[in-house]
């Protein structure tokens, strides 16, 4: 309860700050949009990363993200979910990129972890097979898997992320999660078959 409490209140604060910055941005402030920059690029950068599987179109996505994101600041309704709002960009730049694109790129999500040394051997390999296996759901379960597991998102957030119902969102991240269990459970026993 104390915790819940405690994320409510940075995140009101931190939503009232980006705020602020958007209203300074509008104004013209390059500062204030730096700021904003430095605080959602690494969140950002990987999200598009996981939603293309491609890291050079990942940049690109982010750039666009914060071109628009420039250019659409006087546009900007201060009552809005900021963080939600700037994934709703994120997410039909990725939308855009992935009709746009005839071919994909393996993913490889590996590079973006930083697994401790001390990490077991089938630990690395669950994580990459899992990284795998987010790669290769239908888009719209892989979308909604990674909002929420990924980017830590609520399901009424992810509802308006999308612009989906909340029960299509659950729905969703229930069939997402069903199909990696399955997949990885058959994984999971071919690998100790090996053993």
């Amino acid at each position: 309860m104390l915790t819940e409490t405690l994320i409510r209140s940075r995140t009101t604060k931190t939503t009232h700050e980006d705020n602020e910055l958007m209203r300074r941005i509008s104004r013209g402030d390059d500062q204030a949009f730096r700021v904003l920059y430095n605080r959602y690029k690494k969140q950002l950068f990987l999200y598009c990363f996981r939603m293309l599987n491609d890291r050079e179109a990942a940049k690109d996505a982010l750039q666009e993200v914060f071109v628009r994101l420039h250019e659409n600041a006087g546009r900007y309704k201060p009552e809005s979910n900021f963080a939600g709002w700037i994934h709703t960009i994120a997410r039909n730049l990725c939308i855009n990129i992935q009709r746009n694109s005839k071919d994909y790129v393996d993913f490889d999500e590996q590079e973006l972890l930083s697994v401790d040394a001390k990490a077991e051997h089938s630990d690395i390999l669950l994580r990459e097979k899992l990284a795998d296996e987010v790669a290769l759901l239908p888009d719209i379960y892989r979308e909604a898997v990674i909002l929420r597991e990924y980017e830590g998102y609520s399901y009424n957030q992810i509802a308006e992320i999308t612009g989906q119902t909340l029960a299509t969102v659950k729905f969703r991240i229930f069939k997402g999660r069903e199909m990696l269990r399955e997949r990885l459970g058959h994984w999971l026993d071919e690998l100790h078959r090996e053993r």
